[in-house]
Formats: C-alpha cells, structure tokens, sequence
C-alpha cells in the first residue's frame, strides 16, 4: 500500500472510532438508556426465575443441579476406584499368605509377602476427602 493510501485508511479508522466513542457516551449519558438496560435486566431475572418454577414443576432437572450431581457421582466414583484398589491389595496379600501357608513356610513368608506387607504398614494412599461426621439415628 502507498502512503497515501495508509493515511486515507487510518482517517476512516479514527472517524469511526470517534464516532463509536460519541455514541457510547451520548447512551450512557442517557437516562432512557439507563432506564431501559434497568428494565432488560429485571426482566431477564424474572424470565429465568420463571424457567427454573416451570423445571420444577415439571420436575426436570435444571443445569445447576445437574452440574452438582456430576460432581457427586466423580467424587463415589473416585473413592469406588480407591476401594478396589484397596481391596485388590488386600488380595493380593491374601494370595500371599495362603502360598506361604500352602508352601509350609508359616513363620517365614515369601519375599513377595513380605515385601507387600512392609508397603501396607507405610500405609495406604488415603482418600483427600474429609470423613462425613456420624449422625445419630433417632
């Protein structure tokens, strides 16, 4: 492009900038406009309060309730996985013990046993989750 043209191009754009920056300004300043973005909200709220009576009544499930069932069947689906990692641990163990007893080395187990013993007492991989508290039952 020449200069010429760059100049030509760059005068449009500020008019047009100049021109969006006063018709901002001109329907901010306006107390109809403020009136009506008023209005606008109010009725958006009052639309949404009346879709989620109507889900209700029609006993449909609405995004945010969704949302949090999700998030409720991650976290049982989480701690499920935790459990049967634990349990296969747990059998694995089993296993263990029943080959020792089945080798006749009772007092003395196999390096895989006792190597998966010494695991478990560093401990198990706890779930981050804070138990729930007990609730008496009336």
């Amino acid at each position: 492009m020449s200069e010429e043209s760059e100049g030509f191009t760059d005068k449009v754009r500020s008019g047009g900038e100049r021109a969006a920056s006063d018709l901002a300004q001109a329907l901010i300043s306006s107390p109809g406009f403020d009136q009506a973005v008023s209005a606008l909200v109010t009725a958006r709220d009052r639309a949404s309060e009346a879709q989620r009576t109507a889900m209700g009544a029609l006993n449909v499930s609405s995004h945010d309730e969704a949302d949090r069932l999700e998030r409720r069947l991650r976290a049982v689906s989480d701690r499920l996985e935790e459990t049967e990692d634990r349990l296969d641990r747990a059998l694995g163990e089993i296993r263990g013990l029943r080959s020792d007893l089945e080798s006749g080395t009772r007092d003395s187990p196999s390096p895989e046993t006792a190597k998966r013993v010494a695991g478990e007492k560093a401990g198990p991989a706890r779930s981050k989750r804070k138990p729930k508290s007990t609730r008496k039952k009336s």
